[in-house]
């Protein structure tokens, strides 16, 4: 885009509207020029997704316009609902933090207009007390906080996060697949109760069985 008057490269948009055909009011910051331009973007194309709810994931498509960028982490409209972006899958098959649409062959997504699903799992010596939760996405565990679980007390010694072990820190529940505890007799006060959070309800397995 040239400026009319001084032929500058470098102008701003003021505005924009238009899909398929877009027109846009621009002013030059060379001369300070003010004109209008109408730019073709194309139609839009159908990418694949594949978006995950839990344990369970299927495929879809989302229509998106060529020029478009996406990133990782960035939100989608996938048939009313959001979903993050967690992984992009260029052309060449490899994985990237940023492409533009036409580069794109598939996105993965989670969504995130459910609670996070958080396994916990204490250990007795051996045996472990294994517990799912749903909490808020932007709940917070933290290393070293001690947590009421029924009738179970106990402080989180690590965490296991989507792409990396946690002994320290703090990390939001939404990144986290297990937390790990161990109970303690001296245990009296706790930092929060998660017992009304329970989803579901194992067994206790020996630690070579846990999932």
């Amino acid at each position: 885009m040239k400026c009319t008057v001084c032929g500058s490269e470098s102008c701003e948009i003021l505005k924009s509207k238009g899909k398929i055909s877009k027109e846009l009011l621009l002013k030059c910051n060379e001369c300070g020029n003010v004109f209008r331009e109408i730019v073709e973007v194309g139609k839009p194309v159908e990418v694949r997704v594949v978006v995950s709810e839990y344990e369970s994931s299927h495929k879809t498509s989302v229509k998106l316009f060529p020029d478009e960028f996406l990133e990782f982490e960035g939100v989608l409209d996938l048939d009313g609902r959001p979903a993050e972006i967690t992984s992009i899958e260029n052309k060449k098959g490899g994985r990237v933090m940023v492409a533009p649409v036409s580069e794109i062959d598939t996105i993965w997504a989670n969504y995130i207009d459910t609670p996070a699903r958080v396994g916990i799992s204490v250990d007795y010596g051996g045996r472990i007390l294994s517990r799912k939760v749903e909490v808020d996405r932007e709940f917070e565990f933290t290393i070293g906080d001690v947590v009421k679980l029924g009738n179970v007390l106990f402080k989180i010694r690590a965490m296991n996060t989507q792409d990396r072990k946690m002994r320290k820190g703090f990390a939001k529940a939404f990144v986290i697949k297990r937390v790990y505890g161990r109970p303690g007799d001296d245990l009296k006060r706790y930092d929060y109760d998660l017992t009304s959070k329970i989803f579901e309800v194992n067994n206790v397995v020996d630690s070579n069985e846990e999932k």
